[in-house]
């Protein structure tokens, strides 16, 4: 089975490729820039774009599974487009295209903690908390309840997906 992981050079994307190489998988590692977290490694890698939907299919075609990690974090407000773009827009894409690749059985995204409204502080944050996407909420906890919603449309669309919230 062909595994593709997104975001595979950052922390989470590179142990996760480990984790699945020592399992036996055949990964495809989609990467955008660098490298250097994979280096060494029996990956196949694919140069990618998650804001690119030619570059999405040519790394999902023929995968069963895909892993979605690629995001960018950032608290600065002068990128809060490249921080939308890529956590709802790249989203968007990876669901669409995973809809339409009819190899690909299942997909698993990775949101995060911040998806969530964070008050009250005093409580525990779990998914039965409201997401992030409106009210007075950093860029980045809104991209990624936003990007959530994208799966969710997926899902509601026939897309068997599963939302890991480290």
């Amino acid at each position: 089975m062909t595994v593709v992981v997104t975001g595979p050079a950052g922390h989470v994307g590179a142990n996760l490729v480990r984790l699945l190489l020592e399992r036996g998988e055949s990964v495809r590692a989609m990467v955008y820039r660098d490298r250097r977290a994979l280096e060494g490694l029996d990956v196949e890698m694919v140069d990618g774009d998650i804001l690119d939907r030619p570059s999405l299919e040519r790394a999902f075609d023929g995968a069963e599974l895909v892993y979605h990690l690629a995001a960018h974090i950032s608290i600065s407000s002068g990128e809060s487009r490249l921080v939308h773009d890529t956590n709802v827009l790249g989203t968007r894409n990876v669901v669409e295209t995973c809809l339409a690749t009819s190899s690909v059985r299942r997909l698993v995204h990775a949101s995060s903690i911040h998806a969530f409204c964070q008050m009250p502080l005093d409580e525990i944050i779990d998914e039965e908390r409201p997401l992030a996407d409106t009210g007075p909420c950093a860029e980045y906890d809104r991209s990624k309840a936003r990007g959530e919603r994208e799966v969710r449309r997926g899902v509601e669309g026939g897309l068997d997906a599963v939302i890991a919230v480290p």
